[in-house]
């Protein structure tokens, strides 16, 4: 699956940050950090997959891979070289050179996001960041232009048999990007990149109460719980005071967003963004109405969630936390010894060459995300730790990630993929992992199992949530930041979530509903299959491993969601009563767990 917008918002990593004030912070961290991927049950290739630059056999490690600042100018003489070439082998050598210098400029945009994740103040990474992945858009469409005009020439047959038929026919259709079009993907990512900025000075904040300016470490810490036991609505006062002051900050950056994306579909010849995501961005084989149907399923099911599970806690002594990263790491391997001896040879793979940042600290960002480098073959994953027992089932979301691109890498530069596909593995391979919480928790295990399996049950609820919030936004591109608050407490208040002042600002703290529109419904449409996965693996754990390998050997490059399921002898939500099906025994599952742990 190919488009090149979907390319650049494949850029724009889709993340999960921790948020939220006070002593709700643990229940925005859990309603939060469920969210981010991983996967996998299949051993990886005996080399790192090579796209291009890097040497066959030979693997890098992450020391060794040197940032260098990309002049596109030499590239584009080249691609314009390229689309007037009549010699066939002439037109091979120069595709090879140009596809490896911009297999090159895309593992450069990663670093630079790599690096800028590990201090989010620095000026110079962030500023690197944006610029890389400005420019390796552009060379990605001076690229795909060339190629068009290559196959629409007479070496069209040359090209298409050394690159295959789907990629010739993708060079075929593409149509490049007006300089409006490239205008607003750069607008989109300096955005993105001053909404990360503004969140990670979150903490210097203010509201103003009784003479008084309060900070969100004030709220989190003593004076807060002292203002909440002496009044409560003074307490909530500042709390959604904070809240509104920082929407005040990044809102306007979400409204030039929406308004962006509006244009960007109006140019692509779609009447809403939604449209424009759920097909080109997504390749989604369900439409917009058939997601408002799951979610319209979901809602009763999520208020009995709220009820009774969303503030399940864990009893004393039942969390465990990790110091530092090599403690993190340690665990996590039991774990892959104990799941699948194939997760070993990745496992060891991301740990020999350094493929893994793990640490903390104010200055990084508040998430966790793997990603691809391309020139190299390889991934790598940034990992921020928590300090509590949630990080081991984070990492091995992560590691999931990992393991998945390092054995099933994507096929060329341009290939996508199916997100609600992509996430299956991920999501799976935490629920699985929680099956060796007994080794590493010990008396521990029960209480840290159900908390992370009743979070895969909140991943299906902020899926929808989500989802349908954005989806009313993008239909009403004209709302105001109170009315987008206001929404997002009414849409809230549907599946169970309650905020007494009647709006809710926690939709800041949500990277994707910046940096990747439309992504969380993703989260929701896995977490259904990954909860009959589970269901397979509590009666035989190699049942539960073997589904996962069939998910992640099927092409989710190609595939759509409700086509692979079926193929996997999983059952989509599309599938009438299936949510009904699929939730209901695990819910009850949950309260039998919560009652004895």
């Amino acid at each position: 699956m190919h488009t090149i917008l979907s390319l650049l918002l494949a850029l724009i990593l889709a993340f999960n940050a921790s948020g939220g004030l006070a002593d709700l912070r643990d229940v925005i961290d859990r309603r939060q950090d469920r969210l981010e991927a991983a996967g996998d049950a299949l051993a990886p290739r005996d080399a790192a997959p090579v796209m291009a630059g890097a040497v066959p056999g030979q693997a890098v490690d992450w020391d060794d891979m040197v940032y260098e600042h990309v002049d596109p100018d030499p590239f584009y003489e080249g691609t314009a070289a390229l689309a007037e070439e009549q010699d066939a082998q002439a037109v091979l050598a120069s595709y090879d050179e140009l596809y490896a210098r911009l297999a090159h400029a895309a593992a450069q945009a990663e670093i630079a996001y790599i690096r800028c994740s590990g201090n989010v103040t620095d000026s110079y990474w962030s500023d690197e960041s944006v610029y890389s992945e400005t420019v390796y858009g552009r060379m990605c469409d001076a690229f795909l232009t060339a190629c068009h005009g290559v196959m629409a020439g007479p070496c069209a047959d040359v090209l298409r048999e050394h690159v295959g038929p789907e990629l010739a026919a993708y060079f075929a259709s593409y149509a490049p990007m007006t300089d409006r079009e490239a205008e607003l993907a750069a607008r989109e990512a300096e955005l993105i990149d001053r909404y990360y900025e503004l969140m990670a000075g979150a903490g210097d904040v203010t509201y103003s109460y009784q003479g008084q300016d309060w900070t969100e470490d004030m709220i989190d810490g003593f004076q807060g719980a002292d203002l909440a036991h002496r009044d409560y609505d003074a307490y909530l006062e500042v709390y959604f005071g904070l809240q509104k002051a920082l929407c005040d900050q990044v809102g306007p950056i979400f409204l030039e967003l929406v308004d962006l994306r509006a244009e960007q579909a109006a140019l692509a010849g779609y009447e809403s963004f939604t449209d424009m995501a759920y097909e080109t961005i997504y390749f989604r084989d369900y439409s917009p109405d058939q997601a408002q149907a799951l979610c319209d399923a979901v809602k009763p099911l999520a208020r009995e969630y709220y009820d009774s599970l969303y503030y399940y806690s864990l009893p004393d002594g039942g969390e465990a936390s990790f110091p530092d990263g090599e403690s993190l790491l340690d665990a996590l391997g039991r774990c892959v010894r104990t799941l699948d001896p194939a997760l070993e040879a990745p496992f060891a793979y991301m740990t020999e060459h350094g493929l893994a940042d793990i640490g903390m600290g104010a200055d990084r960002l508040d998430s966790n995300y793997t990603t691809y480098l391309s020139e190299y073959g390889m991934p790598f994953v940034f990992f921020s730790l928590r300090g509590d027992f949630y990080d081991l089932a984070s990492l091995t979301h992560e590691f999931g990630h990992f393991a998945d691109m390092l054995s099933f890498p994507p096929p060329d530069l341009f290939s996508t993929g199916n997100t609600d596909l992509m996430e299956i593995p991920s999501t799976a391979l935490e629920a699985l992992g929680t099956f060796c919480y007994d080794d590493v928790y010990g008396d521990g295990g029960p209480s840290a199992r159900t908390a992370v399996l009743c979070d895969l049950f909140g991943a299906v609820v902020d899926g929808c949530i989500y989802d349908e919030f954005q989806r009313e936004i993008y239909a009403r591109p004209d709302m105001t930041l109170d009315e987008i608050s206001a929404l997002f407490a009414d849409i809230s208040a549907q599946y169970g979530v309650y905020e007494p002042t009647g709006v809710d600002y926690f939709w800041i703290y949500i990277p994707h509903n910046f940096s990747d529109p439309l992504y969380y419904i993703s989260y929701a449409a896995s977490a259904l299959a990954v909860i009959q996965i589970w269901d397979a693996a509590q009666d035989d754990l190699t049942a539960g491993v073997e589904l996962l390998a069939d998910i992640m050997a099927a092409d989710k490059y190609n595939g759509g969601y409700v086509e692979i399921l079926e193929q996997c002898a999983l059952t989509p939500f599309t599938a009438p009563g299936a949510v009904e099906e699929i939730c209901a025994p695990f819910l009850e599952e949950l309260a039998r767990l919560a009652a004895q742990s």
